[in-house]
């Protein structure tokens, strides 16, 4: 679905903290600002385009500042620099990007943006799920494990001067159009565009299996593997799964087999072990027992569920657990 198209321009000079905190809780999320050197105001003014599940902005950071984040967006984002320089921290990385390097990260892992004087750069944010829809749809199956997305790429040749110039294109765009003429359909497959080539060309856990070739998986099967993610924890036989996927049993056994190489109740199994992998790896199910988190991956039988857990990951759930508290 196509969204409205909202800007909003910023520039304010000798600013207080609260006051850019404020303007950062209405454009993007709650912050806390601080200035880097011994001066007590902060000088940065930007504009700000936002447009269903995408964002873009450009501006200018005269006098330096650090932003931690009070509450991460859960979101993808891509900087593009213009001028000076920018250290984000978080997620176990500490990258910096300057001109000629782009650097592409996953907001909900930064806790800390250091700004330094006369920085500008464009920024382009992708919601959480547009990222992993965008994704599961180019590699044909779902996306389970989180993406990664934590990098530093060259923006002076190859595909990074690519995708800087789409973002720079992108922008100019919007910039130089007269308000309420920009079509914000047309801008969404903009940004769409620019999302793939970022999930094609920027290193993250998933690059390797996007450069395999795309099996031309039918339409049917993907409906399948929506119904099943959509009844993770519901015992569902394969005629059920056919019937919302509008075909036969049969001929849904033999487009599993083709292009995944397995079953269709294989592969939901495995949808529901790594499922429940990833609830014990995070620690999201913290006091919570290890049955109560197989029943809500559709494992009734927790002795079974501890069973078919071993022989996918070479270890026991117990261990699991004990290896993520350790």
């Amino acid at each position: 679905m196509t969204g409205n198209l909202h800007a909003s321009r910023f520039c304010i000079f000798d600013a207080d903290v609260d006051e850019l905190r404020e303007h950062y809780a209405n454009t993007l999320t709650a912050v806390r600002v601080s200035p880097i050197d011994r001066r007590s105001t902060i000088s940065v003014e930007d504009t700000h385009f936002s447009v269903g599940e995408f964002d873009i902005w450009s501006g200018l950071c005269q006098s330096g500042m650090e932003v931690n984040f009070s509450e991460p967006p859960d979101a993808y984002a891509l900087y593009v620099p213009i001028t000076g320089a920018m250290e984000m921290g978080g997620g176990g990385h500490q990258l910096t990007s300057a001109p000629g390097t782009l650097l592409a990260a996953d907001l909900s892992k930064a806790n800390l943006l250091r700004l330094h004087s006369e920085r500008s750069h464009i920024g382009i944010a992708f919601s959480r799920q547009s990222v992993t829809r965008q994704l599961s749809e180019l590699l044909g199956s779902p996306v389970i494990h989180d993406i990664e997305l934590f990098a530093e790429y060259d923006a002076r040749s190859g595909a990074g001067a690519k995708l800087a110039a789409m973002a720079q294109l992108l922008w100019d765009s919007l910039i130089s159009e007269p308000a309420g003429t920009i079509s914000a359909r047309s801008t969404e497959f903009f940004f769409r565009t620019i999302m793939v080539a970022l999930l094609e060309n920027v290193p993250h856990r998933y690059s390797a299996l996007l450069e395999r070739p795309v099996s031309p998986a039918p339409r049917q099967m993907k409906r399948a593997i929506d119904y099943m993610m959509a009844n993770i924890a519901t015992a569902v036989s394969v005629d059920e799964i056919a019937r919302d996927a509008g075909v036969s049993a049969r001929a849904l056994q033999a487009a599993f087999k083709q292009f995944k190489n397995t079953t269709p109740l294989n592969y939901l199994r495995q949808l529901r072990l790594e499922g429940a992998r990833k609830d014990l790896l995070l620690g999201r199910q913290d006091g919570v027992s290890i049955s109560d988190i197989a029943r809500q991956w559709g494992f009734t039988h927790v002795g079974r569920f501890s069973i078919l857990y071993r022989e996918t990951f070479g270890e026991m759930p117990t261990e699991t657990r004990r290896f993520t508290r350790g």
